[in-house]
């Protein structure tokens, strides 16, 4: 018998069949390279579609169309009834790949490696994908998301996920994109279903796109055909509960609220000495947080020459602060008035830090943020504080952290930090009346016109950009506004100004 490796193509095809038509001495096997377990077998004055692996083989159809099978004096037929079935090469390579997924082998040739991406093997590379710069199709640059970056790799390292690494993505199918996505649903949850099939049609989508050959994605996108899940019954009724439970949370907690909180979160910091101290960036970061409204984790992101403590247009005793593309959700920068209350908060952060860092016999010691996390991290190295420091010092007041167990929070209705953003934004909505959309402005919402490419092209220091891309005026009639109902319920609670 013999047999050769090949790339099986429609002139492959064609050369076979004339083998078959004038009848073939022996077997002659023409195995593919893109599929291992695809052949094409030339036996006498038949030519076969086999699915070939270790164990196993299978015949999926005929090759010989009924006009070149005339064209045979006396053709033998061979195998099961399947092998009845006439076969394109492009419908021979869709059965393979669904006969191999239920064979679930090797193929029969261990000594060459499998052409196309293994689903492991496409994991890695997405992940390490997603983890630098791109662009989207206008040109426009994406920046590394955090948030998504640990979403893919937790989704993708589920073991329900991770049991298929080494299968070749040409085996798999849409049954077998639903059978993961069906079992994931049952095992952690509607969420959990959608982030599988949100990735993993982003994974195929890019391998299919930028890396046709070498993941061996060359057919139809048969991901994109799987069917849709909905959350169960239960789920939903789940899902409308903690809806209520969310917005009643976000109606509950009003500025004086945050008065208060901000008021105990200064008597706690003053009682906290020693190794039990809270960090400047923590304790300053959290009237940052509140003064701003920013998204949560992305507040204190602001590096040193993004805070211009004057505002060449605006009045005296106000800056302005921008956070750059690739700390915000939009992708887009996005630029605040900051009043004497801000910038004395960055300046006392500052002088803070640098007394810590003395204190610590670091004395050369300098960071590019505002907000800068006092401890140096090994891999990202200088950081600004982060949400999570954020959400354990609220867990800390609460009394829920070793070595406080008393909840000084507990007269506070229940919030996060993510609700303060939608406490300011109410409050501004509410309780100004300024235009509609000021509110919007505020926190960072994507209003007509902010995003026109434009906008985008003109220069942080044109006019365009203050007046029209950032709206800069109407932000500060919101912020001067905001910052004094802030400092009102701050003394209100008996919080003397902090320094």
């Amino acid at each position: 018998m013999a047999s050769e490796r090949l790339d099986l193509t429609p002139e492959v095809v064609k050369t076979a069949l004339k083998r078959a038509v004038e009848g073939q001495e022996g077997i002659h096997d023409f195995c593919d390279r893109l599929q291992p377990y695809l052949v094409l077998r030339v036996r006498g004055h038949s030519a076969s579609w086999l699915v070939k692996t270790r164990l196993r083989t299978l015949k999926i159809g005929d090759a010989m169309p009924p006009s070149t099978a005339t064209k045979v004096p006396q053709r033998r037929k061979r195998g099961s009834a399947s092998g009845e079935r006439i076969l394109g090469l492009r419908e021979a390579r869709e059965a393979a790949k669904r006969e191999w997924a239920r064979m679930g082998n090797p193929t029969d040739d261990a000594g060459e490696t499998p052409a196309g991406w293994t689903w492991g093997r496409l994991a890695e590379e997405y992940k390490t994908h997603i983890a630098g710069m791109r662009e989207d199709s206008s040109g426009r640059p994406i920046y590394p998301s955090a948030e998504t970056q640990s979403d893919v790799r937790q989704i993708f390292g589920r073991k329900e996920v991770e049991e298929h690494e080494t299968r070749l993505l040409a085996s798999l199918d849409e049954n077998w994109f639903e059978e993961v996505q069906e079992t994931l649903h049952e095992e952690y949850g509607y969420d959990a279903y959608r982030k599988f099939r949100a990735y993993a049609q982003a994974a195929l989508n890019w391998a299919a796109a930028f890396k046709r050959k070498e993941s061996g994605l060359l057919g139809r996108k048969w991901w994109l055909l799987a069917e849709r899940r909905r959350r169960t019954k239960d789920e939903i009724e789940k899902k409308v509960v903690r809806d209520k439970a969310r917005a009643k949370k976000k109606d509950d907690f009003k500025v004086e609220h945050l008065g208060m909180l901000l008021a105990e979160h200064e008597r706690f910091c003053a009682s906290r000495t020693g190794n039990e101290r809270i960090s400047p960036g923590v304790r300053w970061g959290l009237w940052w947080d509140a003064l701003t409204g920013h998204r949560r984790g992305s507040g204190t992101w602001i590096a040193q020459e993004d805070l211009d403590y004057t505002d060449p247009r605006g009045e005296p005793g106000w800056g302005l602060a921008t956070w750059q593309p690739e700390v915000m959700k939009t992708q887009n920068p996005f630029t605040l008035p900051i009043p004497q209350l801000g910038l004395h908060i960055a300046d006392c952060c500052k002088r803070d830090w640098t007394r810590a860092a003395e204190r610590a016999g670091i004395w050369n010691r300098t960071s590019k943020w505002v907000f800068a996390s006092r401890v140096m991290q090994s891999e990202a190295g200088d950081i600004a504080v982060s949400g999570s420091a954020m959400a354990n010092h609220l867990r800390n007041m609460r009394g829920l952290r070793q070595g406080n167990h008393r909840d000084v929070l507990r007269g506070i209705p229940p919030f996060s930090m993510h609700i303060i953003r939608s406490t300011m934004g109410d409050y501004i909505l509410d309780e100004t009346g300024l235009p509609p959309g000021t509110a919007s402005l505020m926190i960072g919402h994507e209003i007509a016109g902010d995003r026109r490419n434009e906008l985008d092209r003109v220069g942080q220091t044109g006019k365009r950009w203050y007046f029209q891309a950032q709206r800069i005026p109407e932000k500060k009639a919101a912020m001067a506004l905001w910052s004094e109902a802030l400092l009102k319920a701050f003394r209100a609670a008996g919080g003397i100004y902090p320094d």
